[in-house]
C-alpha cells in the first residue's frame, strides 16, 4: 500500500506535477493511526523513558520532567532519535510549561477586577483580599534548545483540555463553555423546533453539547465556583430551547426530567467514578499514576481538593464505599443506579445551605 506512492497538490484548483512520497501516511485510511503508532512505537525504544514522563497520543508528545534542565535533555534525545530515523520534530509547534502555585497567567474577573489579584471586588473597594503576586507567574518567557527559541506559555490546549500552569481546572471549565456554547448555537434550530418532543431534544443537548462540555471532566477536581459556572452555563441553555424566561417559576429538576437528562454536576461526578473504575481496574502503568509520589512543599491555608478526595467523597455521597470498582459490572450498575438519585446542591448554594 506504500511501495512506490505518488502523490500531488491541488492549489487554487489546480494540480502540481507528481512527486514521489517516502515519508508518511495515507490520510483516511483506517489502517494508519495503527501504523504509525506502531512506527512510532519501535523508532522510539532506544531513548524514550515511558509513561507518565512521556506521554503519545498520535504524532503529539509531551514531555515531562522535575527540572528545566531534565526536560530540555529529554526533548534533545526524542529530538535527534527522531532525526536519526528519518523524522523531524516540529520546534515551531512546541511549547514549554512550568507548572507549580502562582505560575498562571491572573485573568479580570468581576466588573471591577482588583489591580493586585485581579479578582472581583465593589465599586468603592480598593483593599485586596488576595496575595500579591506578579500578573504574569512565569518565570521566563522563552526557553533555548539548540539555537531554537521555544515560548513558555501559561496555558496550552492539549487534546481539547486546557492545562494551566497554576494547576486547577477552572481554565479548562471556562473554554468547555465557550465550546459548548458554539455546539449549542449551531443546533439551536434543531433544540427549539416545536416539531421534536423533549426526550428528543434532552437526548440531542446530552450527545452533542453535554459531550463538549464535559470532555476532560473525568479528571476534574472542581471547586464550588468551577461547579457554579457549569451549572450556570448548563442551565441557562436547558432553559433557552425549553422556552422557559426567567419570570416562569419553573424549577429545573422537573425541565431536566422532562428532558430526561442528569443534573450537570450529577453527570460529572457520574464520569469520574466511571473513570476511576477503569484506572483501577487497569493492570498497565495508567494505575500507577494513582500511587504517583510528587514532592512540594505545602503552603499556607487550606490545600485545594485533589482528585483522589473528589473520589472519595463521591463515593461516600453515593454509598459505594463497599462496592468494589474492580467488578466492572457491578462497579458501573452501581454507579449507574447512584446516578439517578436527585441531584445534589452545590456546596454553598442557597439549595445546599437548606439542607
Amino acid at each position: 500500500m506504500y511501495t512506490d506512492v505518488r502523490s500531488r497538490v491541488r492549489v487554487n484548483g489546480q494540480y502540481s506535477e507528481e512527486f514521489g512520497v517516502g515519508v508518511g501516511v495515507h490520510q483516511g485510511s483506517v489502517l494508519s493511526p495503527l501504523l504509525f503508532i506502531l512506527i512510532l512505537e519501535a523508532l522510539s525504544q532506544e531513548f524514550r523513558t515511558g509513561v507518565p514522563w512521556e506521554l503519545l497520543y498520535a504524532d503529539d508528545l509531551a514531555v515531562i520532567a522535575d527540572s528545566l534542565e531534565e526536560c530540555i535533555t529529554k526533548l534533545k534525545a526524542w529530538k535527534e532519535g527522531m532525526e536519526n530515523k528519518g523524522l523531524r520534530v516540529n520546534m515551531r509547534k512546541t511549547k514549554f510549561m512550568v507548572t507549580g502555585p502562582g505560575l498562571d497567567l491572573l485573568r479580570d474577573t468581576g466588573a471591577h477586577p482588583c489591580a493586585v489579584c485581579r479578582s472581583g471586588v465593589g465599586v468603592n473597594s480598593i483593599p485586596c483580599n488576595g496575595r500579591a503576586r506578579p500578573i504574569d507567574g512565569r518565570p521566563f518567557t522563552q526557553v533555548d534548545v539548540d539555537g531554537a527559541m521555544l515560548d513558555v506559555e501559561a496555558s496550552f490546549c492539549y487534546l481539547g483540555d486546557m492545562l494551566c500552569a497554576g494547576g486547577g481546572c477552572e481554565l479548562a471549565i471556562i473554554t468547555r463553555c465557550c465550546t459548548a456554547w458554539g455546539k449549542f448555537k449551531k443546533l439551536l434550530p434543531l433544540l427549539t423546533s416545536k416539531h421534536v418532543t423533549l426526550k428528543t431534544r434532552g437526548k440531542i443537548f446530552n450527545t452533542c453539547i453535554r459531550s463538549a462540555l464535559l470532555h476532560g471532566s473525568e479528571t476534574w477536581a472542581p471547586a464550588a465556583p468551577d461547579l457554579q459556572r457549569l451549572r450556570r452555563n448548563d442551565r441557562a441553555m436547558i432553559r433557552w430551547f425549553c422556552g422557559i424566561k426567567p419570570d416562569d417559576e419553573i424549577p429545573i429538576e422537573s425541565l431536566l426530567d422532562r428532558l430526561g437528562i442528569q443534573e450537570v454536576t450529577e453527570a460529572v461526578r457520574t464520569r469520574r467514578l466511571r473513570w476511576f473504575g477503569h484506572v483501577t481496574r487497569a493492570t498497565s502503568c495508567i494505575n500507577d499514576t494513582l500511587n504517583l509520589s510528587v514532592p512540594c512543599v505545602r503552603g499556607r491555608g487550606r490545600p485545594r481538593k485533589t482528585w483522589s478526595e473528589c473520589v472519595r467523597s463521591d463515593r461516600r455521597s453515593w454509598n459505594l464505599d463497599r462496592t468494589d470498582p474492580h467488578n466492572r459490572t457491578e462497579w458501573r450498575l452501581g454507579v449507574k443506579n447512584a446516578g439517578r438519585l436527585l441531584p445534589t446542591p452545590v456546596p454553598g448554594t442557597p439549595a445546599a445551605d437548606d439542607k
